[in-house]
């Protein structure tokens, strides 16, 4: 079956063996290589991002959240209240300020009643 001076059968599937071993091996040596080249990457990128950070939080002033109740007003509203204790350097629309002020006091709806409580967020450098 096999011509003079050719491989056996056997020696034909040991060399095919051996040659897949190679490949096998040098796959497993590539993907190696690029997840630790991943793992440097993001490391290096946490690494960097984590002191930029830093950077730019030693140069902002510090702003603390606080909350103060009110008493309502005849004739106050929702968006009055706005105007008057909004800070537009932490809401970007009077909505969003509402929302949260509705939020916190658990309001259905945006009807005030004279005479009642409200809290409302307010942000301050100082710490109390």
């Amino acid at each position: 079956m096999y011509a003079e001076g050719a491989m056996t059968r056997e020696e034909f599937r040991k060399e095919r063996r051996e040659q897949t071993l190679k490949e096998q091996k040098t796959r497993r040596r590539q993907i190696l290589i690029f997840c630790a080249t991943l793992m440097v990457m993001f490391g290096m990128g946490f690494g960097f991002g984590t002191l930029f950070a830093r950077a730019e939080e030693n140069g902002q002033e510090t702003v603390y959240k606080y909350y103060t109740s009110i008493e309502i007003q005849k004739g106050d509203t929702l968006w009055d209240l706005a105007d008057a204790y909004m800070d537009s350097a932490y809401y970007e629309t009077r909505a969003d300020f509402i929302n949260e002020v509705m939020k916190i006091n658990h309001l259905v709806t945006g009807h005030l009643i004279a005479g009642k409580s409200l809290i409302i967020p307010y942000y301050s450098a100082e710490e109390k």
